[in-house]
């Protein structure tokens, strides 16, 4: 989808059009703005993983995943102002065609395409049924699943699932997208337990995915234009997927390390962009344009004026209808892909 980009300078001044005003229209999408920062999904390498102590990955040959986390975007947003806040321009989108059900589906089938990822590494993957029974287990906070949050200073909202025979466990490592707070430090003790009690490395992935790369001019105080972009279509998030594991050789402490994504990965698409509202003053701003550039000023002094308007303004709703086989499809090529990096790691750093 199109950009849009609205200066007040010009707005006021009569020489913008209603074309040029238009927020996110139809046409050709614009990949330079809402892509940077972006790879495609086949382009995706261990170089796009931030990888901190490694070294854990070869402390057991045993493999522990007492919970594999996926998580979806169901609304996102961005907004822009210009011109000391006299230009404003938002766009917000929301998810349609999903629920709860749905995504533990796809869950277990990313996580059924994980642990035969792991395997084919030679790491032995502990069955749920011996390590559920055990102590350690019953010292974790289980969150309520689904999960769903708006992380601190983050426009998107959220929801985070487990298939459906597995507990969903955070930690106040996971945070922005957590319930743990930076203190709560139980769960974390407990996952080291757990690596205790089963002689095993403890592993907690988490992989989310978006609908809509969004982009803006963001709050130039002094700057005067506003722009907002969006981009459809499934993209890994950065940052938030992440594959955690942890080692503990005594229940009190362990060691953790993870492979955290950095870059924007596209899957291509999965259903439809539709504009599904719109609130502007473009009519106040055309009217005003209209009369600046005719010869009013001069041949009628006593004729009604338009108002000027004070603020250009332009707040539009979209939602991102998927198609549920494909939504499947890309969120498995997505997870595949990430799986393959984790398992290398894994490759690479052989049990001593």
């Amino acid at each position: 989808m199109d950009h849009a980009q609205w200066d007040r300078r010009t707005v006021l001044g009569g020489a913008i059009g209603a074309a040029g005003a238009a927020l996110i229209g139809g046409g050709a999408a614009t990949p330079a703005l809402a892509a940077q920062k972006m790879i495609g999904v086949g382009a995706l390498a261990a170089q796009n993983f931030d990888t901190a102590m490694a070294k854990v990955l070869a402390r057991s040959q045993r493999i522990v995943i007492p919970s594999y986390r996926f998580g979806m975007v169901l609304r996102s947003g961005i907004s822009a102002t210009g011109d000391a806040g006299n230009v404003q321009m938002e766009a917000a989108a929301d998810l349609v065609g999903v629920d709860a059900a749905m995504l533990r589906r796809i869950a277990h089938a990313m996580f059924a395409d994980f642990v035969g990822q792991i395997r084919a590494t030679g790491r032995t993957v502990v069955s749920s049924d011996e390590f559920m029974t055990g102590k350690a287990v019953q010292k974790l906070t289980v969150t309520q699943d689904p999960f769903v949050k708006k992380p601190f200073a983050d426009a998107r909202t959220i929801a985070v699932v487990t298939p459906e025979y597995q507990p969903l466990i955070n930690l106040h490592l996971d945070a922005p997208l957590s319930d743990q707070s930076p203190f709560a430090l139980g769960n974390w003790r407990a996952v080291n337990a757990l690596s205790v009690e089963t002689k095993a490395l403890v592993m907690l992935p988490r992989i989310v995915f978006d609908f809509a790369a969004l982009t803006g001019s963001g709050h130039k105080v002094y700057g005067g234009n506003a722009s907002v972009g969006i981009q459809p279509g499934m993209y890994l998030v950065p940052v938030l997927t992440s594959f955690g594991f942890y080692h503990a050789k005594i229940a009190l402490a362990g060691e953790g390390g993870h492979l955290r994504l950095e870059d924007r990965v596209a899957l291509g698409q999965a259903g439809e962009m539709i504009k599904s509202g719109s609130f502007n003053n473009r009519d106040e701003v055309d009217r005003w344009n209209s009369y600046v550039a005719s010869n009013a000023w001069w041949t009628d002094p006593g004729g009604a004026v338009p108002g000027r308007p004070t603020r250009a303004y332009d707040f539009s709703n979209y939602q991102y209808r998927v198609d549920p086989a494909l939504l499947e499809q890309v969120c498995l090529d997505g997870a595949m892909a990430t799986h393959r990096i984790f398992a290398a790691a894994l490759t690479a750093n052989p049990v001593k």
